[in-house]
């Protein structure tokens, strides 16, 4: 039992896995943040009055300091420099160990004013998985120059080295959907969907309370819904503590993937907090190995057949009658 179980979890780690999978969710995990965070300033946290400063235990512990707003400015194009360095794989270790280093200062100064966010640690925490990672194996400005510079060069198509980091990440997204759920449940218990909480929610973000207004005005509508909310509200709990289940089932995994992206998309629409940047996580779900082997058969497939109009030229009546005659003179 114990060594089929430790099978299992070694598979579930280092299974060989082709270089495809990492290699476009970097690619499109990073051209989302570097246009998400292109025109966010950061700058305007060097100006805070030091009255408010109330350091996360990271700062604290690190002695960080707020930088002036010149040095934020510097920090931040550097930043934002490294996120399209890491999009194209140029560089790619040292640029994602910038984003992840200048990522870390950049998006925990907020969470030293008064308010922590929910939101961006998740990019943190992917930012280090990556950084350790051989993501610039494939699809990168690297590999494409180290097969110019040795036209010998092969690289390797499948590893255990690209496996276990999209495999951290996607159970660092569980922990969090996971975390959030069981929170909630432990604080309030069945009451969170039992009564008229999520509907005073609803309610009370009318009033300008997020850090972002909703899409739509329609939360107040929706909690005079008779049950709506309390509905919303359980299928929160139920996709947030059962996400993990993506983890290991194929079956459920889009169920419960959909589900949480609709939670996301839910939240933003009706109550406000800005979780566009989170959706890049689910970037690495996808299998783009498969993706990539469609899109080959499809381009195979088009390439294959005849041109438009070839099909019905060849048996139009003067083509038939072409061929009839070129047989008789032949005989």
């Amino acid at each position: 039992m114990m060594r089929r179980l430790a099978v299992h979890w070694r598979a579930f780690w280092f299974a060989p896995a082709p270089i495809t999978n990492l290699a476009i969710s970097r690619i499109l995990f990073f051209l989302g943040l570097t246009l998400f965070y292109l025109p966010h300033d950061f700058s305007g946290w060097g100006d805070v009055s030091p009255a408010l400063y109330q350091p996360i235990w990271l700062f604290d512990f690190l002695r960080l300091p707020i930088l002036s707003l010149p040095a934020l400015n510097v920090v931040q194009a550097v930043w934002k420099l490294s996120l399209a360095c890491a999009c194209i794989g140029l560089y790619t270790r040292t640029s994602i160990t910038v984003a992840a280093i200048l990522g870390t200062y950049l998006l925990g100064l907020g969470h030293n004013f008064g308010q922590t966010y929910h939101f961006d640690a998740i990019l943190v925490l992917a930012f280090w998985i990556l950084a350790f990672s051989r993501a610039g194996d494939g699809w990168s400005v690297d590999a494409a120059r180290r097969a110019a510079r040795d036209p010998g060069f092969r690289p390797v198509e499948t590893s255990s080295e690209y496996r276990w980091p999209v495999q951290l990440v996607l159970v660092a997204l569980s922990l969090v959907f996971c975390a959030a759920g069981t929170a909630k449940l432990r604080a309030s218990g069945v009451q969170w969907f039992t009564t008229d909480h999520l509907a005073i929610l609803l309610d009370r973000v009318q009033y300008h309370i997020s850090d972002a207004e909703p899409w739509f005005p329609w939360g107040s509508t929706v909690a005079r819904i008779p049950y709506a909310a309390n509905l919303m509200a359980f299928s929160t709990i139920f996709f947030e503590t059962t996400y993990p289940l993506a983890l290991f089932s194929r079956r459920l995994r889009p169920v419960m993937v959909m589900g949480g992206i609709g939670l996301i998309l839910g939240i933003r629409a009706l109550m406000g907090p800005t979780f566009e940047n989170f959706l890049l996580i689910n970037l690495f779900w996808v299998p783009w190995d498969r993706v990539e082997a469609w899109i080959r058969a499809r381009i195979s497939v088009l390439s294959a057949a005849p041109p438009p109009g070839a099909a019905s030229a060849a048996t139009s009546p003067v083509a038939v009658a072409a061929r009839s005659e070129h047989l008789t003179e032949v005989r």
